[in-house]
């Protein structure tokens, strides 16, 4: 009997005469497509892939089901699908490998997919109600706590599907752990322990997403004997933060001494080191409430408004050579007035979102500058203001979140009508974004649901509107989380563009508690670096033990971090009393001032600054040999032992051990240790040559690693 696609007819009176043997079965979407992306048919290494596959291609993890079916059913006169022999059925013949097959053997003969797809095809192939799908998926449980290696759980996935129908699909979901080395997922859902500590894993099925949090406890002692005196609650991070330490069994670093919270704090919040005045003061400070003192200090500061007016224009990527000289110079300048007057975060963004007008006087009309395109728009106020990757969409369901084409498109048309036109940027009333795979018009639409913008309404004002609402899920959190990088060497959910629901934060409860204080606040930048700084969690030490050294995640301790290029090149200047010089600019300005990336400066160039022609934080800057070798024979340091610091150590008359504790505090923002100060002493008072013998203890703490990192 030969194929049987050719006839329409044929083939509809087959399904209709088929339908009793699949009136039970949800259809193609939630019983077929499944098995076939199991089996990795269309995964991106297979017909997942952006060409498919030998001439085949389906979407890829079988995001579009409707085209798939059309791909497979339909497409070369259906000869992938044989109603009359379904054994013969091409599809079943190269997944089982009975004819060959680049991708392999995928498909058991006799299994239970194997005979689904048969009773599938005996049935006449049929796709089910078209409004089938997927709707959502619950995994149980989702969070787990297991003992140390060895230990294990298997999860259960149940599917909700349009028509109000639950079935369970363990068995056909798909599994990723984030950190194989902590735990392993199996095809069949089964965790399995191999290394203390946190991990994820990711859940797949039908199109929708979710995670599992999985955890092995540091140590095996019960949670009372876990001493956490040390992280003693300040406020409700550190409630959150010894919540889960306590969970886990980790015991929290000692908190800080002075002289080191002095120094972390003074880089961390204003970008620069403490002068030789002021840590002396601090440190023979009796006050116990010097470090609360020293915070409202310096969140009042020139020098705060400077350090983040420089963190904003890092995410705004405000640049001379995207936007010209002039327009540069105001938008750095609005911004830097935002940030000493404290204007709220909400509102700064409503600014940017809804500007307009003559770049060089409407300042925050930059932003609209970026690009052009309304795609390329979209994504990138996705990752800055939202936290949020959409990219992978442009083309294809998002193979980690569940952020489809429609999605992608609905949210590009916020920004289809925004021109440039003589010079200025226009608000347009026509402009729209047509979906790649229908060519329809897409409506505007938020992320993550709600109502489509009226065509005729302000798209931007909407959005804008949108995404600063303190019920928006996302905006908040990805801002705290920023901060909270920052701060403290690592996000509560990393990279900080990347808030899914398949990349759960590493203290759920922390960045929830942030996220509704910062709102509460009404989106104050000062009032949300003075709460975490204030913490005990961020006043702990970076010294590790036994017990907290492996955590990467968690707070346990300080997480030691280099120092961003404007402010080691800054650090370096100040330190050695020799400021930098920078084209264009008046004498003293300092690397943080700068209002891009585009100043010559061989220094900052090697250090890594941000560039700005890509998000910063999400890739690596500097470092490495080069940035070592750059220092040890360098212009940056080596420029600097002529003056400054040694001219006045002489001019002072200082003698070896003053000489010894003015460099230790200038550099380290603490006194010698009394090894360090013995030895360096003795070099001193040994030396043929006093200058030099000053000229290099100086080079060798500029170039420690004590230096070079914030601890």
């Amino acid at each position: 009997m030969k194929r049987l696609w050719g006839n329409g007819l044929v083939v509809a009176a087959l399904q209709v005469a088929c339908a009793f043997a699949w009136a039970s079965d949800p259809g193609f979407p939630t019983r077929v497509l499944p098995i076939l992306t199991k089996a990795g048919c269309n995964a991106g290494a297979c017909h997942g892939a952006a060409i498919g596959q030998a001439g085949f291609k389906l979407s890829l993890l079988g995001y579009d089901p409707r085209t798939d079916y059309d791909t497979l059913t339909r497409e070369l006169s259906g000869r992938r699908i044989d109603l009359a022999s379904p054994a013969e059925s091409l599809v079943l013949r190269k997944a089982t490998r009975s004819i060959r097959h680049k991708g392999g053997h995928r498909i058991d003969v006799g299994s239970d997919d194997y005979r689904t797809l048969i009773a599938w095809i005996e049935s006449g192939a049929p796709y089910g109600p078209m409004e089938l799908r997927v709707t959502q998926i619950e995994v149980s449980p989702s969070d787990v706590l297991l003992a140390g290696p060895g230990g294990s759980v298997r999860l259960k996935v149940t599917a909700t599907l349009s028509g109000g129908g639950r079935e369970d699909v363990t068995s056909h979901a798909l599994y990723d752990s984030n950190d194989e080395g902590v735990v392993e997922a199996d095809e069949g859902g089964k965790l399995t322990v191999v290394r203390r500590g946190p991990a994820a894993v990711m859940v797949r099925y039908g199109g929708q997403v979710a995670a599992v949090r999985v955890a092995s406890p540091f140590r095996d002692d019960d949670d009372d004997e876990v001493p956490l005196t040390a992280l003693t609650p300040h406020n409700f991070i550190d409630e959150k933060v010894r919540a889960e330490l306590r969970r886990l069994r980790v015991p929290p670093a000692h908190v800080s001494d002075d002289s080191e919270f002095l120094r972390r704090t003074s880089l961390d919040v204003v970008g620069r080191l403490p002068t030789v005045a002021q840590s002396r003061a601090f440190l023979a400070n009796a006050d116990p409430g010097k470090r609360l003192h020293l915070i409202e200090e310096l969140v009042r500061g020139e020098d705060f408004t400077d350090l983040w007016t420089l963190r904003l224009a890092d995410l705004l990527l405000i640049d001379s050579k995207r936007l010209g000289a002039v327009q540069a110079r105001a938008y750095h300048a609005w911004l830097r007035q935002q940030v000493a007057q404290n204007t709220p975060l909400d509102r700064l963004v409503r600014g940017l979102m809804t500007a307009a007008g003559d770049p060089a006087t409407e300042a925050p009309a930059n932003f609209h500058r970026l690009t052009q395109d309304p795609r390329d728009m979209g994504e990138y106020v996705g990752g800055a203001f939202l936290g949020i990757r959409i990219a992978c969409a442009r083309c294809h369901a998002h193979p980690f979140d569940a952020w489809t084409q429609d999605d992608y498109y609905g949210f590009a048309a916020y920004f289809a009508r925004t021109a440039q036109e003589g010079g200025r940027v226009v608000m347009s009333d026509r402009g729209e974004v047509q979906h790649p795979k229908t060519q329809k018009t897409v409506a505007p639409k938020p992320l993550g649901g709600g109502a489509p913008v009226s065509p005729d309404g302000d798209r931007l004002a909407s959005l804008a509107h949108w995404i600063t609402s303190p019920s928006n899920p996302y905006f908040a959190r990805s801002m705290v989380n920023r901060v909270w990088k920052h701060l403290m060497g690592r996000g509560i959910v990393e990279p900080v563009d990347d808030l899914r629901a398949t990349n759960p934060p590493s203290n759920p409860e922390l960045l929830d508690a942030l996220a509704a204080d910062f709102v509460a606040s009404g989106y104050d930048l000062r009032h949300l670096v003075k709460t975490i700084v204030a913490s005990k969690t961020y006043q702990l030490s970076s010294t590790t033990t036994d017990d907290n050294r492996l955590d990467d995640r968690l707070f346990s301790h300080a997480y030691p971090r280099t120092l961003s290029a404007p402010v080691l090149a800054d650090a370096v200047a100040q330190a050695s009393g020799v400021m930098d010089e920078y084209v264009g600019y008046p004498a003293g300005t300092r690397a943080v001032q700068l209002i891009d990336a585009r100043t010559p400066s061989e220094a900052l160039d090697v250090l890594g600054r941000c560039t700005r022609d890509l998000n910063c934080e999400t890739r690596s800057r500097g470092g490495g040999i080069s940035q070592a070798l750059h220092l040890m024979n360098g212009s940056t340091i080596n420029s600097k032992m002529r003056g400054g610091v040694v001219d006045q150590v002489f001019r002072d008359g200082l003698n070896d051990r003053q000489i010894v504790e003015e460099l230790f505090l200038r550099t380290l923002c603490r006194a010698p240790k009394a090894e360090e100060r013995t030895f360096c002493e003795r070099a001193l008072n040994d030396a043929a040559a006093k200058r030099e013998a000053v000229e290099d203890l100086l080079w060798t703490l500029l170039n420690s690693r004590e230096f070079a990192y914030n601890h």
